[in-house]
């Protein structure tokens, strides 16, 4: 049980600073990393998949999901 909450304030650090610095970004991977491209608004054909490596105000786009 500890485990977990450690592991739950660790994640809440992480959201604190990047809202602060309003980073677009403080995570290992990016939207390159799921074949994606940053666009201000996805296409109909694609899945908007969060902000991920993507500039203020851009979404990361992706056309297909590799499992």
């Amino acid at each position: 049980m500890n485990h977990q909450r450690l592991i739950l304030l660790c994640l809440l650090v992480v959201i604190v600073i990047a809202d602060e610095g309003r980073a677009a970004v403080v995570f290992p991977w990016g939207c390159t990393n799921y074949s994606g491209v940053c666009r201000p608004m996805c296409l109909p054909t694609e899945l908007p998949f969060g902000p991920f490596g993507c500039a203020k105000g851009f979404v990361c786009c992706v056309s297909h999901i590799i499992l």
